[in-house]
């Protein structure tokens, strides 16, 4: 799910010497291998209370591993049995809900949404499940109406769906790509119509069950769940608490809790593609095209766009004080899988690098630099990175004013990563665009890939970074 600014809640007192402690964990955990030494650095660094970590090759858990405090306030680790709120992963477990019922003819991918559910508004009637799936409906997303802070609100189906549809429609359906949680949201909602079952139950006797995930369930905040992680945010440096989700408040678009060593198991379901027939996992990992023939890069609850030229499924959760990834790489048979009790964490950063470690040509080599004065442009802007005002010399105008909007806001960031020691040119992808280059930008404990656009002046007018 998308971030959206939070109210706060109750803070923690004396951070200070939680932290302490914390780092006292992390030393403990640290160390024994590349991937513990990069999640200490992330976990510090972006001041994540707690992860569990799995990364599973060849069909074998080669990583199975906790890593900080689960509740910073009772000092309880975390464990492969920690329970964290997974947000939008739970999305693909409705996707493959909805194929067992399309498999049994309950379901027509291709029907209106308004068949199942006929009080569906007006301009919403023409919506297809498959639209639903594929975020393609332009039914708008009621999380970025309403905020995170509407999950934390008991709340029912009528008024969750009032405030969407008060909203005009986003797109045509079909001819576009939007996220919307209202969509995964509906579709819980007919699962329950068409099999006579809540959605969860449902998951729970067609997928959890035969998988044996006894871990995963609903988050219902006043059910006492072993093992449940609590949820932290940051706000000015500060880790402060987070409330629950309210699963009315949230339904199929994220209501699920689950565990890395339950996660395993779902994988090594997807693998042994035994809960569904072979083409229901075909078209739930197919990049569903729009209405033009383009693909969407989206599937049925999966992101499936290709990552250097490796086929992978990948979806990423947040909820108010959890954030969570889970990134597949069938052709390689390497799955990382992060849970996190931060809704401040990258997740899909750390699982992206930590599966770089297990596939090496998912690392982007050095080429010859043709570009040495854009380089050189490049390593100046990035060297002024935490000057107070926009460092534009090299610019465009209209550029300029997008940074200047974010420029601020990403201070923390770069004073962590501290002064560029280096930059080189690296391996360009196949859509990399004519005036699209790509550069690694080395600091003491970590790298940045880059991709800079320039104009026909020499200009740059884009820059999109992601931390290797």
């Amino acid at each position: 799910m998308s971030r959206l600014a939070l109210s706060l809640e109750r803070r923690i007192s004396a951070v200070a010497g939680v932290l302490v402690a914390l780092g006292g964990l992390l030393a403990a955990t640290a160390h024994a291998d590349p991937t513990d030494d990069y999640i200490a650095l992330q976990m510090r660094r972006q001041q994540v209370p707690g992860l569990s970590l799995a990364v599973v090759q060849d069909g074998r858990v080669v990583k199975l591993q906790g890593y900080g405090f689960a509740d910073l306030e009772l000092q309880v680790p975390v464990t492969p049995d920690t329970v964290f709120e997974i947000g939008s992963i739970t999305k693909q477990f409705v996707a493959a809900a909805i194929m067992t019922l399309v498999e049994q003819g309950k379901i027509n991918l291709n029907e209106p949404a308004s068949a199942y559910l006929p009080e569906l508004p007006s301009a919403w009637r023409e919506v297809t499940i498959r639209q639903l799936l594929t975020h393609t409906s332009g039914i708008p997303d009621f999380e970025e109406i309403l905020g995170y802070g509407a999950y934390r609100t008991p709340t029912t189906a009528q008024q969750l769906l009032a405030a969407a549809a008060a909203k005009p429609i986003d797109f045509s359906p079909g001819a576009q790509w939007h996220y919307s949680n209202t969509g995964y949201y509906l579709l819980g909602l007919i699962i329950e119509k068409a099999s006579g079952v809540p959605y969860v139950p449902l998951i729970e006797q067609r997928i959890l069950g035969p998988a044996g995930m006894t871990r995963t369930r609903s988050s219902t905040p006043t059910e006492i769940i072993a093992g449940r992680a609590s949820g932290y945010a940051l706000e000015d440096g500060r880790i402060v608490n987070r409330d629950a989700i309210q699963p009315t408040a949230v339904g199929g678009a994220g209501d699920l809790v689950s565990t890395t060593g339950d996660l395993v198991k779902w994988n090594a379901l997807l693998d042994a593609q035994s809960v569904l027939a072979i083409e229901s996992y075909a078209q739930m990992w197919a990049n569903q095209a729009l209405a033009d023939g383009s693909p969407s890069g989206y599937g049925f609850g999966w992101f499936v766009s290709p990552v250097r030229g490796h086929r992978a499924q990948e979806h990423s959760g947040g909820t108010a004080g959890f954030s969570s990834d889970i990134l597949r790489l069938p052709d390689d048979r390497v799955t990382v899988i992060v849970l996190t009790n931060s809704y401040d964490a990258n997740p899909a950063g750390m699982a992206s690098h930590i599966a770089a470690q297990f596939v090496p040509g998912l690392v982007y080599a050095r080429i010859p630099d043709t570009k040495p004065l854009l380089t050189r442009k490049l390593f100046d802007y990035y060297s002024h990175r935490l000057d107070p005002e926009v460092y534009a010399r090299d610019l465009s105008p209209e550029f300029v004013e997008k940074v200047r909007q974010r420029w601020s806001k990403g201070h923390d960031f770069y004073r962590a990563l501290g002064s560029p020691l280096g930059m080189e040119r690296v391996q360009r992808d196949s859509g990399d665009a004519a005036s699209a280059y790509r550069y690694r930008v080395q600091y003491a404990e970590t790298a940045l890939i880059v991709v800079a656009t320039i104009d026909g002046r020499g200009r740059i007018t884009n820059l999109a970074g992601t931390e290797e």
